[in-house]
């Protein structure tokens, strides 16, 4: 079996053809460099911890208006159509920033991730509208599901424009994308259901959002960092897509998918490990219910935004450190992760036991309150389920990517069997025991991938010495 470095090695050596002026990517064709200074670093996780948490109150936020201006029944809609179509999305997304963001020899170029992200997003659609549709869904609830797909599809064409931005670490480019969705969404879909009550114009509301953004700031900020035009952007691009006819490019593309799929698996396990609880409260419990947990749930989030964003800022470094063999500094930002994640996981853990109960009456409804301790297992679990995340960013910094995706079909697969044994005679407290237990897999099975990828770069190491 290959190991990490004879995979990045030979990406590297892939033959190329004849240099374009659309293929070159002028201006971004640079050799790996030195990590920037120590202060770029932190000011990048200042953006990266803005945006994030932005965002993820932003996702609260929403489930909160729905909450208090809509019924338990929306707010539980909307969650089903989150669980249907994010496994999706993250499946297609093949992980592509993340590839992207660590590929330090620019093996792909950024027209390549971008043609392939298109793909995948137009497909990612068309199979969560058949989805609806076999499904037998009502027509209120596909017109909803498909508006959300649509806004989250934007989304991710935004993220590939973001993993650009995350080579060049301009992270504050990221984060102001981020406010902007965040409090447009926001916004218009408080005024939207205030207004009519309905589910499907909230989520028409938030695709006008996202491609507000995505087509005013993400695209022009995108090729202001590669110093272009935006009409010259536009037709390279045109030029590109008419290149992907020749054999070798549809190959390359081919391969890049191929190098994205197990993490683009992974990804879907992991947010199968958080969404395989609504299916199981969907069936047993009903919508109402449903809509409870996903509201208690979100508060989990508070938490994973910081984490995110500390990884998506520590991640190009990290790869930088392993491939350079600099283990003392891979080791060093590795342990400020891990203890972020733990320390949040706690305070989180501290504050629902003493204001869970006050905080969801205060937050939404009186009757939300009345499940307090689903917060407080919730949150014993997050921050097992945050150091989990933190062990994903080093495991995919290394490059690791076919093994992780045994790795989290075993904790999607015993967040399923957990809900199976504990959802139909615990209800919600069973839901989030099953999640417990899947963030205990993810984190051991994490941790004996990153111990095998060390120690075949040693061998690796030695062997060339």
């Amino acid at each position: 079996m290959k190991t990490t470095l004879d995979i990045t090695t030979a990406l590297v050596l892939e033959e190329e053809p004849p240099s374009f002026p659309w293929q070159l990517d002028a201006g971004n064709q640079k050799k790996t460099a030195a990590p920037k200074a120590n202060n770029v670093f932190f000011s990048n996780i200042v953006w990266m911890l803005v945006g994030n948490v932005a965002y993820g109150f932003s996702q609260w936020t929403l489930l909160v208006a729905l909450a208090k201006l809509g019924t338990m029944e929306m707010v539980g809609n909307f969650a089903l159509a989150i669980a249907v179509v994010l496994p999706v999305l993250m499946f297609s997304s093949l992980s592509l920033r993340s590839l992207q963001a660590t590929d330090v020899h620019r093996a792909y170029r950024f027209l390549e991730y971008g043609a392939l992200r298109l793909v995948t997003v137009v497909l990612s659609f068309l199979f969560i509208v058949v989805f609806g549709l076999v499904s037998g869904y009502s027509a209120s609830l596909l017109a909803a599901t498909a508006l959300i797909g649509a806004a989250k599809g934007m989304e991710y064409i935004s993220d590939i424009l973001y993993g650009l931005l995350q080579q060049e670490e301009d992270m504050a480019g990221i984060s102001i994308s981020m406010l902007l969705r965040s409090v447009f969404s926001v916004v218009a879909l408080s005024i939207t259901v205030y207004l009519t009550h309905s589910l499907v114009w909230a989520a028409g509301s938030l695709v006008v959002c996202s491609a507000a953004v995505l087509f005013g700031y993400d695209i022009p900020k995108a090729v202001s960092d590669r110093k272009g035009h935006l009409a010259t952007e536009i037709r390279t691009s045109a030029r590109y897509l008419l290149v992907l006819t020749q054999r070798f490019h549809r190959q390359r593309l081919w391969k890049l998918a191929l190098t994205g799929l197990p993490m683009g698996f992974a990804l879907m396990m992991v947010s199968l490990n958080l969404n395989i609880p609504r299916y199981f409260i969907r069936e047993y419990l009903g919508m109402a219910e449903l809509g409870i947990f996903s509201a208690i749930a979100t508060l989990l989030a508070s938490g994973s935004v910081v984490i995110n964003a500390i990884g998506q800022a520590a991640a190009p470094r990290m790869a930088n450190a392993f491939a350079n063999q600099d283990k003392r500094r891979f080791r060093l930002l590795l342990a400020g992760l891990v203890t972020a994640s733990l320390g949040f996981g706690g305070l989180g853990w501290v504050g629902a036991a003493l204001f869970g109960k006050q905080g969801m009456a205060l937050i939404y409804r009186p009757e939300y309150s009345t499940r307090q301790e689903v917060l407080v297992w919730l949150m014993a679990a997050s921050g097992l389920y945050y150091l989990g995340s933190t062990l994903g960013y080093a495991v995919t910094a290394v490059r690791c990517f076919t093994p992780q995706l045994p790795l989290f079909v075993v904790a999607a697969a015993s967040a399923a069997l957990g809900c199976f044994l504990f959802v139909p005679r615990l209800g919600l407290r069973g839901a989030a025991l099953a999640i417990l237990l899947s963030a205990c897999v993810q984190c051991i099975g994490s941790v004996l991938l990153l111990w095998r990828a060390s120690r075949k770069a040693n061998v690796l190491a030695v062997a060339k010495a």
